[in-house]
Protein backbone atom coordinates (compact mmCIF):
# COMPACT_ATOMS: atom_id res chain seq x y z
CA UNK A 1 0.00 0.00 0.00
CA UNK A 2 2.77 2.46 0.90
CA UNK A 3 4.69 1.45 -2.22
CA UNK A 4 1.69 2.12 -4.44
CA UNK A 5 1.04 5.45 -2.68
CA UNK A 6 4.69 6.45 -3.09
CA UNK A 7 4.53 5.66 -6.82
CA UNK A 8 1.43 7.83 -7.21
CA UNK A 9 2.97 10.72 -5.26
CA UNK A 10 6.16 10.57 -7.38
CA UNK A 11 4.11 10.36 -10.60
CA UNK A 12 1.99 13.34 -9.57
CA UNK A 13 5.10 15.33 -8.58
CA UNK A 14 6.76 14.65 -11.93
CA UNK A 15 3.61 15.55 -13.86
CA UNK A 16 3.21 18.72 -11.80
CA UNK A 17 6.78 19.78 -12.57
CA UNK A 18 6.26 19.13 -16.26
CA UNK A 19 3.03 21.08 -16.33
CA UNK A 20 4.39 23.98 -14.30
CA UNK A 21 7.50 24.40 -16.46
CA UNK A 22 6.47 26.78 -19.19
CA UNK A 23 8.52 27.74 -22.15
CA UNK A 24 8.19 31.34 -23.20
CA UNK A 25 8.56 32.37 -26.80
CA UNK A 26 7.27 35.00 -29.13
CA UNK A 27 5.50 34.01 -32.30
CA UNK A 28 5.71 36.27 -35.31
CA UNK A 29 3.50 36.39 -38.38
CA UNK A 30 5.53 35.54 -41.47
CA UNK A 31 5.73 38.71 -43.60
CA UNK A 32 6.38 38.93 -47.32
CA UNK A 33 9.83 40.40 -48.04
CA UNK A 34 8.21 43.24 -50.01
CA UNK A 35 6.29 44.30 -46.89
CA UNK A 36 9.45 44.11 -44.77
CA UNK A 37 11.25 46.34 -47.28
CA UNK A 38 8.33 48.78 -47.53
CA UNK A 39 7.98 49.20 -43.76
CA UNK A 40 11.71 49.66 -43.09
CA UNK A 41 12.85 53.25 -42.60
CA UNK A 42 16.49 52.27 -41.96
CA UNK A 43 18.35 49.28 -43.39
CA UNK A 44 21.81 48.46 -42.03
CA UNK A 45 24.24 45.55 -41.95
CA UNK A 46 26.39 44.71 -38.95
CA UNK A 47 26.44 42.89 -35.61
CA UNK A 48 24.85 43.23 -32.19
CA UNK A 49 27.03 43.81 -29.14
CA UNK A 50 25.57 41.60 -26.42
CA UNK A 51 28.24 42.47 -23.86
CA UNK A 52 25.70 44.66 -22.05
CA UNK A 53 22.04 45.50 -22.44
CA UNK A 54 21.74 49.19 -23.06
CA UNK A 55 18.02 49.84 -23.06
CA UNK A 56 14.97 48.03 -21.86
CA UNK A 57 11.44 48.59 -22.96
CA UNK A 58 7.97 47.89 -21.65
CA UNK A 59 7.52 45.58 -24.61
CA UNK A 60 9.36 42.46 -25.74
CA UNK A 61 12.19 44.54 -27.21
CA UNK A 62 15.63 44.89 -25.70
CA UNK A 63 17.97 47.55 -27.06
CA UNK A 64 21.59 46.65 -27.74
CA UNK A 65 24.43 48.46 -29.46
CA UNK A 66 24.56 47.45 -33.10
CA UNK A 67 27.85 48.02 -34.94
CA UNK A 68 26.95 49.22 -38.44
CA UNK A 69 29.18 48.15 -41.34
CA UNK A 70 26.93 49.22 -44.24
CA UNK A 71 23.88 51.46 -44.62
CA UNK A 72 21.40 50.59 -47.38
CA UNK A 73 18.54 52.95 -46.53
CA UNK A 74 18.17 55.94 -44.25
CA UNK A 75 21.06 57.19 -42.20
CA UNK A 76 22.98 55.66 -39.33
CA UNK A 77 26.15 56.26 -37.39
CA UNK A 78 28.76 53.55 -36.89
CA UNK A 79 26.94 52.39 -33.72
CA UNK A 80 23.19 52.57 -33.18
CA UNK A 81 20.80 51.13 -30.62
CA UNK A 82 18.75 48.40 -32.32
CA UNK A 83 16.02 46.32 -30.78
CA UNK A 84 15.88 42.57 -30.62
CA UNK A 85 13.24 40.23 -29.21
CA UNK A 86 14.66 39.03 -25.90
CA UNK A 87 14.09 35.41 -26.95
CA UNK A 88 16.17 35.85 -30.12
CA UNK A 89 19.45 36.87 -28.51
CA UNK A 90 20.68 33.27 -28.15
CA UNK A 91 20.52 32.21 -31.79
CA UNK A 92 21.70 35.62 -33.01
CA UNK A 93 24.72 35.49 -30.70
CA UNK A 94 25.52 31.95 -31.90
CA UNK A 95 25.49 33.10 -35.55
CA UNK A 96 27.69 36.09 -34.77
CA UNK A 97 30.19 33.85 -32.94
CA UNK A 98 30.53 31.98 -36.26
CA UNK A 99 31.43 35.32 -37.94
CA UNK A 100 27.93 35.90 -39.29
CA UNK A 101 26.25 39.29 -39.44
CA UNK A 102 22.75 40.64 -39.98
CA UNK A 103 21.01 43.01 -42.33
CA UNK A 104 18.38 44.70 -40.18
CA UNK A 105 15.25 46.18 -41.74
CA UNK A 106 14.34 48.63 -38.99
CA UNK A 107 11.24 50.64 -38.15
CA UNK A 108 10.12 52.87 -35.30
CA UNK A 109 7.41 51.41 -33.08
CA UNK A 110 5.17 53.26 -30.66
CA UNK A 111 6.42 53.18 -27.09
CA UNK A 112 9.93 52.01 -28.02
CA UNK A 113 12.88 54.44 -27.84
CA UNK A 114 14.94 52.73 -30.52
CA UNK A 115 14.48 51.18 -33.95
CA UNK A 116 13.31 47.56 -34.09
CA UNK A 117 13.41 44.89 -36.82
CA UNK A 118 10.25 44.81 -38.93
CA UNK A 119 8.18 41.86 -37.72
CA UNK A 120 10.91 40.58 -35.39
CA UNK A 121 12.98 37.95 -37.19
CA UNK A 122 11.31 38.91 -40.52
CA UNK A 123 13.48 42.03 -40.49
CA UNK A 124 16.70 40.22 -39.52
CA UNK A 125 18.48 38.71 -42.51
CA UNK A 126 21.38 36.42 -41.64
CA UNK A 127 24.54 36.99 -43.69
CA UNK A 128 27.40 34.50 -43.82
CA UNK A 129 30.44 35.10 -46.05
CA UNK A 130 28.54 37.98 -47.74
CA UNK A 131 25.70 35.66 -48.75
CA UNK A 132 22.08 35.75 -47.60
CA UNK A 133 21.13 32.73 -45.51
CA UNK A 134 17.41 32.03 -45.58
CA UNK A 135 15.21 28.93 -45.30
CA UNK A 136 12.88 30.09 -48.10
CA UNK A 137 14.59 30.10 -51.52
CA UNK A 138 12.36 32.82 -53.08
CA UNK A 139 12.85 35.14 -50.08
CA UNK A 140 16.59 34.45 -50.17
CA UNK A 141 16.61 35.50 -53.84
CA UNK A 142 14.56 38.65 -53.07
CA UNK A 143 16.94 39.83 -50.34
CA UNK A 144 20.02 38.87 -52.40
CA UNK A 145 18.77 40.97 -55.33
CA UNK A 146 17.87 43.86 -53.03
CA UNK A 147 21.37 43.95 -51.52
CA UNK A 148 23.02 43.52 -54.92
CA UNK A 149 21.03 46.32 -56.56
CA UNK A 150 21.06 48.84 -53.70
CA UNK A 151 23.80 51.39 -53.24
CA UNK A 152 25.24 51.21 -49.77
CA UNK A 153 27.81 53.19 -47.87
CA UNK A 154 29.77 52.75 -44.70
CA UNK A 155 28.49 54.94 -41.87
CA UNK A 156 31.76 56.90 -41.74
CA UNK A 157 31.64 57.54 -45.50
CA UNK A 158 28.04 58.69 -45.14
CA UNK A 159 29.09 61.24 -42.53
CA UNK A 160 31.91 62.38 -44.83
CA UNK A 161 29.34 62.85 -47.62
CA UNK A 162 27.19 64.96 -45.31
CA UNK A 163 30.20 67.00 -44.18
CA UNK A 164 31.33 67.47 -47.79
CA UNK A 165 27.82 68.51 -48.84
CA UNK A 166 27.67 70.96 -45.93
CA UNK A 167 31.09 72.36 -46.87
CA UNK A 168 29.93 72.95 -50.44
CA UNK A 169 26.76 74.59 -49.18
CA UNK A 170 28.77 76.96 -46.99
CA UNK A 171 31.13 77.74 -49.88
CA UNK A 172 28.24 78.55 -52.24
CA UNK A 173 26.52 80.71 -49.61
CA UNK A 174 29.81 82.50 -48.94
CA UNK A 175 30.36 83.19 -52.65
CA UNK A 176 26.81 84.51 -53.04
CA UNK A 177 27.29 86.81 -50.04
CA UNK A 178 30.64 88.07 -51.42
CA UNK A 179 29.02 88.72 -54.80
CA UNK A 180 26.13 90.62 -53.17
CA UNK A 181 28.54 92.73 -51.12
CA UNK A 182 30.57 93.53 -54.26
CA UNK A 183 27.41 94.54 -56.16
CA UNK A 184 26.22 96.72 -53.26
CA UNK A 185 29.66 98.36 -53.02
CA UNK A 186 29.70 99.14 -56.76
CA UNK A 187 26.17 100.61 -56.56
CA UNK A 188 27.17 102.65 -53.49
CA UNK A 189 30.30 104.01 -55.23
CA UNK A 190 28.34 104.95 -58.36
CA UNK A 191 25.69 106.79 -56.33
CA UNK A 192 28.36 108.60 -54.33
CA UNK A 193 30.17 109.68 -57.53
CA UNK A 194 26.89 110.97 -59.02
CA UNK A 195 26.12 113.07 -55.96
Amino acid sequence: MIRALTKYVIAIAILSMLLLNTVKATSWVDLKPEEVLERATVIVQGTYDFSKKLKGSNSIWLGYAFHVEQVYKGSASSTIIAGIDGYDTGWVDAIQREHGSFVLFLEQQDGVDFLTPVGGPNGMIHMQNNEVQHHDESEKEFFTQFLKNTNSYSPDKGLEKVRTANSWNYLVIGLICAFMIAVLYIVYRKRKNLA
